[in-house]
């Protein structure tokens, strides 16, 4: 570890106070997570297909904490209390946000992908447009994001988990690393399910200690309340409707609805869970499911942010130089306040953990269904292998999917700012992926071209707005002011200056960024008040600007080079009311004869190989046309009805 790492693990506070009892509650939860995994690993499976995606019967209640686990990382952990301590409590009303979204996956992205027993979503992209170029697309858009996402995700927790008990860095992501990398490799997605049930119950119960406990130091919670107000953190219903302030009650409806959405909706480790059980309304009940525990989890980490003001209003650890990053507070404040706790430090070090293993298992393992299924399986190396031999294949990818993981978390260690950058960039062609699939599921008229299209000037759009925002150092917003008045003098060090440099949130990483520029540095950073405004829009938009793009620019393009027609259109690969409207504006209409031959035998539905037992393809696909190869609505009298006719008949299915 460098002199930086170092300075900061000093400077957390915790590795004094970590003794026998919390070592024992890490190594507790480490081992749990391993002997879960190993005990999954030897349930035998049938084949590649059910290492991937654990089959249609796996638990709701395990899958419903796996949703939570690979959803909440240890950023979130870290990150979101940072936010109320900088930035006020503007930010906690995106979980209303967050429930706009939870309907969206509900009724209109999961009706359409759950019953076509995928293994890849990205499967339906070539299924929907007849174009492999835009399945392998998509998968490589996610593959490149999770591998920026996890040299993230696991660097700065790893820092924490490192400086708390006495061991190098690279050491602490070589031991979390072989734990996930053994119960994935043996166990696949059913091991990754059932250890992040261990995973979420520590992190809850890890933050959830500490945040009583200081709450009671500090005299409860109408105390922490008022000196929050008086500090300026209560803000909850700012109205304002200029799209460039950083957070507005309108613009974080925006962000926790596209969060979900994206998140939930269009991603594959969510994806593989929501798939994982044996029918549609369940799948949608663990969507309500996840909001529920979302919003308990999200909240407590919001409120924890509270707490951390409430205990250095009068003296802020930042400011007076005692912590050099504004998300190592939360750490602080457990080494500061409730180290006499016996184990107090161990809980929250273990929550940490929790949080960090269940990512990476995530991560890890969906990685490993895209190369496979979108790449390699095709292949005629691959194509003839066995069921065993393919399933063994899968099992040496997922342990170099996790050797992977720690090597992009240790580059983080060397690049550090310049990784942020490229993190960032990553991340702006998110948007548009997610718009492909909700312009797809939502505009039957879009064909290839326009979709391709589409995609292409939105990711423009994007890298020229992020990279615009580094190089002018646009769209930070303004923190709240800090006090170390309460500090005795011989307390108050030189004052530290931070930057949080990722202008989506508040979360800087503790990177030590010795041996590279700051990216806007390295740009030669323009001054301040020399750029277009529009670099100042609010993160809380960009996603769904990504996704508004994509949808108009692909239509117009659609409909230039001649729209799908609604003849055309496989209605088990768009949204019915969707489909109806257009009908309705296309000024079609058809006889229950043409509707029900719209590709509607499930022998007519070419797909990829792995699509699915065409016997049981349609089960619990309560919003299909055709089910077990039989056809279950009748009596379409044209476009405009027959939505309606076949709700109705499936209510009676039902």
């Amino acid at each position: 570890m460098n002199n930086s790492a170092v300075a900061i693990g000093d400077k957390l506070a915790l590795r004094g106070y970590f003794g026998v009892v919390d070592y024992v509650i890490l190594v507790g939860v480490l081992l749990g997570s391993l002997i879960v995994g190993l005990t999954t690993g030897l349930r035998k499976t049938t084949g590649t297909r059910e290492f991937l995606t654990g089959g249609r019967d796996m638990n709701p209640i395990a899958v419903c904490l796996s949703l939570l686990g690979g959803v909440i990382s240890a950023i979130s952990v870290q990150g979101n209390s940072t936010e109320m301590y900088l930035y006020g409590s503007q930010l906690w009303m995106n979980i209303l946000g967050c429930l706009w979204g939870t309907f969206v996956v509900m009724f209109f992205t999961l009706p359409v992908l759950y019953p076509l027993n995928l293994v890849s979503m990205c499967q339906y992209l070539e299924l929907r447009f007849d174009s492999p170029l835009l399945k392998k697309l998509g998968s490589l858009v996610q593959i490149v994001n999770s591998i920026m996402y996890l040299g993230v995700c696991l660097y700065a927790p790893s820092l924490t988990l490192s400086s708390a008990i006495g061991i190098p860095m690279s050491m602490s992501l070589l031991v979390f690393g072989s734990i996930c990398g053994i119960y994935i490799t043996l166990g696949g997605v059913r091991a990754v399910i059932y250890t992040d049930v261990v995973q979420t119950v520590m992190m809850f119960v890890g933050v959830i200690a500490v945040v009583t406990q200081v709450l009671i130091d500090l005299g409860g919670f109408s105390r922490v309340w008022e000196i929050a107000e008086k500090g300026g953190r209560l803000e909850f219903f700012n109205l304002d409707t200029n799209p460039l302030v950083r957070h507005t009650f309108w613009s974080v409806q925006v962000l926790g609805m596209y969060f979900v959405t994206s998140v939930v909706g269009i991603s594959q480790p969510q994806f593989q869970r929501l798939s994982s059980v044996r029918s549609l309304r369940i799948s949608q009940g663990l969507c309500v499911a996840f909001f529920i525990g979302l919003t308990i989890l999200w909240s407590s980490f919001y409120f924890s942010g509270l707490v951390a003001y409430a205990a250095y209003a009068d003296c802020d650890p930042i400011e007076s130089g005692k912590i050099e990053k504004p998300d190592q507070i939360m750490a602080y404040m457990v080494g500061d306040k409730l180290s006499h706790l016996t184990g107090m430090v161990g809980l929250f070090v273990a929550a940490v953990a929790g949080a960090l293993l269940s990512s990476l298992s995530s991560q890890a393992n969906a990685m490993v269904v895209l190369i496979w299924e979108d790449f390699l399986s095709s292949w005629w190396i691959f194509a003839k292998m066995t069921q065993e031999t393919a399933t063994r294949m899968t099992k040496f990818l997922s342990a170099g999917m996790v050797l992977l993981a720690i090597g992009s978390a240790l580059l983080v260690a060397q690049l550090g700012t310049l990784f942020q950058a490229a993190y960032s960039i990553s991340g702006a062609i998110i948007g548009p992926f997610d718009g492909l699939f909700i312009t797809a599921i939502g505009a039957p008229w879009v064909n290839a071209k326009g979709a391709i299209s589409g995609f292409s000037v939105a990711v423009a759009f994007n890298l020229w707005l992020i990279i615009g925002k580094f190089y002018y150092g646009a769209g930070k917003g303004d923190k709240l002011p800090l006090s170390t008045a309460g500090c005795p003098m011989e307390e108050v060090l030189l004052r530290s200056p931070y930057n949080v440099s990722h202008f989506e949130g508040t979360l800087s990483l503790g990177i030590p960024t010795t041996t590279a520029l700051p990216f806007n540095e390295m740009l030669e950073m323009k001054p301040s008040n020399d750029y277009l405004p529009i670099y100042d829009l609010s993160y809380c938009y960009l996603g769904t600007v990504g996704i508004i793009i994509v949808l108009v620019v692909s239509s117009i393009v659609s409909f230039i080079t001649g729209p799908t027609k609604p003849s055309d259109v496989d209605l088990r690969l768009v949204n019915l009311r969707c489909f109806r409207i257009y009908c309705k504006l296309y000024g079609h209409k058809a006889d229950s004869t043409e509707l029900l031959s719209i590709k509607a035998q499930p022998q007519d539905f070419e797909g990829p190989k792995t699509l699915g037992d065409p016997e049981n393809q349609w089960q619990g696909a309560d919003d299909n046309v055709v089910r077990d190869g039989k056809i279950i609505a009748s009596g379409f009298v044209d476009c405009t009805e027959g939505a309606e006719t076949r709700e109705k008949s499936d209510d009676l299915q039902r």
